[in-house]
């Protein structure tokens, strides 16, 4: 099962989905609109923070445009059949948009823009949050910038970080998580942990839209076992904080199939597919 199929298993009508937390962001947007652009789909990939230069990441688009006016809401982010004009592409296409590149990264439009995006965009894919490459953070007090037309949040967090202490080594503003779920700096980060992140107002949802889909990714889940990481995402259901939880290795570029498991509340005996 690859991730679009996941997110229409959970959420069957969406069409914009921001994506936050740390551990493998970039490499879920880009295998969304990947997926999507293999059923035909127009699909606008951006960031309401920053990212870094897709050409200089090599990942995958047809299109890339930049705009100054797009950091603000006073202009519209082009049509679908605009760019696919100017493109010469026919169907199925990722334009990446962004309002400049500052220190090699692409810098962010302005959320209102994405809520009023054209109806051309049958996918709409937004990078909302920040983590300097490290598997799990907690959001200050300007993060995340989540586009209030959100129907489906996806917060990542990378399985690298279970065991790990929670220090700066490991984690993105470290203190924060601390504060969030009560685990002392320097402790080991265990499955507790990570679901009083995902239940805690200031954690991984924090932001969220009242009618979004929370849809939590285990990602790098090829770095645990799979009871370790079944525990994990149990725990978190547990919460009751979560809509679904999916378990994937999305960094493995090898694996024909990406979700390895999803895991959805209120479902019988939890798993509703293993894959």
């Amino acid at each position: 099962m690859y991730p679009l199929e996941a997110i229409d298993t959970i959420a069957p009508n969406h069409r914009i989905i921001s994506i936050t937390g740390g551990g493998g962001k970039t490499s879920l947007l880009f295998a969304l609109a990947s997926d999507a652009r293999a059923r035909g789909v127009a699909v606008l990939v951006t960031t309401t923070t920053r990212i870094f230069d897709p050409r200089d990441e090599h990942r995958p688009f047809d299109v890339f445009q930049m705009d100054p006016s797009w950091a603000t809401d006073g202009s519209n982010l082009p049509e679908a059949s605009v760019v696919r004009a100017g493109a010469g592409i026919s169907a199925g296409f990722v334009a990446v948009v962004g309002s400049w590149i500052e220190d090699g990264r692409l810098v962010a439009v302005h959320p209102a823009l994405i809520d009023t995006c054209p109806a051309d965009w049958g996918l709409v894919l937004v990078e909302a949050d920040g983590a300097r490459h490290l598997p799990i953070k907690a959001p200050a007090e300007h993060e995340p910038v989540i586009p209030a037309g959100s129907e489906v949040v996806c917060a990542v967090i990378g399985m690298d970080c279970l065991g790990a202490p929670l220090d700066a080594s490991h984690a993105f503003r470290p203190e924060l998580i601390s504060r969030a779920t009560g685990l002392a700096l320097g402790r080991h980060i265990d499955a507790g942990m990570i679901a009083a992140l995902s239940a805690a107002p200031l954690g991984c949802f924090k932001g969220t839209p009242a009618a979004a889909i929370r849809v939590l990714l285990l990602n790098k889940a090829d770095l645990v076992s799979t009871e370790a990481a079944r525990t994990v995402a149990t725990v978190i259901l547990e919460t009751g904080s979560v809509d679904a939880i999916v378990i994937a290795n999305l960094e493995n570029e090898l694996a024909d199939r990406r979700i390895r498991e999803i895991l959805v509340r209120g479902a019988r005996d939890a798993t509703m597919y293993l894959v």
